[in-house]
């Protein structure tokens, strides 16, 4: 409960900061002043950042609207001061909050400035054009084999490709997945929206019916893979999976620049202590 009530303080934390940071550089003109401190006309656009800028604007013409915007800045500051009064900002639980917040500040700050910045219309349809196969309505009935080395998925992928192998048998006997209780391997229909990882899903979507396909290498070990059946759809275009393409590529740059700074950092994990929680 303690971790769920930090986590709730520093999300705040974090979503105050950002805000600021998106319009630190302005001018600003005061508007109101509660026990002689100040709510600005920038307090109140940062008031509306998760509108875009045609919606801000419309709220902010009309009268009525500033003046409730504002009431409710007033409403927060009147809070600020009485938890300032009573100290709030020295528990441990504040002291904590700062503390995640100050990751969650910097990370999004290089995010931006580093990797967000660089994506752009042309590289979403490079990566688009890349991974064509990726983005259609085809459905895949798959069954899958999961073990921990690549020489045992060998092994296994020789055993599947015998004409007289079952293959779900075999993932009875020699998976690792949890749910081969349940369904002996057999994962229904993978689809574009299936909750697999990526390379996972790659890996099917390359596959006609009958397929073998693997080993393939994931964060979980190494699959082994049946295609027994393919239901053909329909490629989709660029146009209708913008937004997927782009949250795609964010994952994967994100994930490259965070990894080159592993490459570089000295890390150690306590294993018995992380057992232990």
């Amino acid at each position: 409960m303690v971790c769920e009530k930090n986590m709730r303080v520093s999300s705040v934390f974090f979503s105050i900061f950002v805000l600021f940071i998106a319009s630190v550089s302005a001018a600003s003109v005061e508007v109101a002043r509660v026990n002689d401190r100040p709510i600005t006309n920038k307090d109140m656009e940062h008031a509306l950042q998760g509108y875009n800028e045609g919606q801000k604007k419309s709220i902010l013409s009309d009268r009525n609207s500033r003046r409730q915007i504002l009431q409710g800045l007033i409403d927060q500051e009147l809070l600020v001061q009485k938890g300032e009064k009573e100290k709030l900002d020295q528990a441990q639980e504040f002291k904590d909050a700062l503390t995640a917040f100050r990751r969650q500040y910097f990370a999004e700050v290089l995010f931006q400035r580093d990797v967000d910045s660089k994506i752009s219309n042309s590289v979403l349809k490079k990566h688009y054009d890349l991974y064509k196969n990726r983005y259609s309505t085809d459905q895949f009935h798959v069954q899958h084999i999961l073990v921990s080395d690549e020489e045992g998925a060998k092994e296994i992928l020789k055993k599947a490709k015998d004409p007289n192998a079952d293959f779900q048998d075999l993932a009875e006997k020699a998976s690792k997945d949890p749910s081969v209780k349940n369904n002996r391997g057999d994962l229904g229909f993978v689809h574009l929206n299936s909750p697999y990882v990526q390379e996972f899903k790659d890996a099917v979507f390359s596959g006609s019916t009958g397929d073998f396909i693997g080993p393939i290498k994931t964060a979980y070990g190494y699959h082994i893979i049946k295609i027994v059946e393919k239901k053909l759809g329909k490629p989709l275009g660029f146009d209708e999976v913008e937004l997927r393409v782009k949250s795609e590529l964010l994952r994967i740059m994100r994930e490259n620049y965070v990894g080159k700074l592993k490459a570089d950092a000295a890390i150690k994990v306590d294993d018995k202590a992380l057992d232990k929680m």
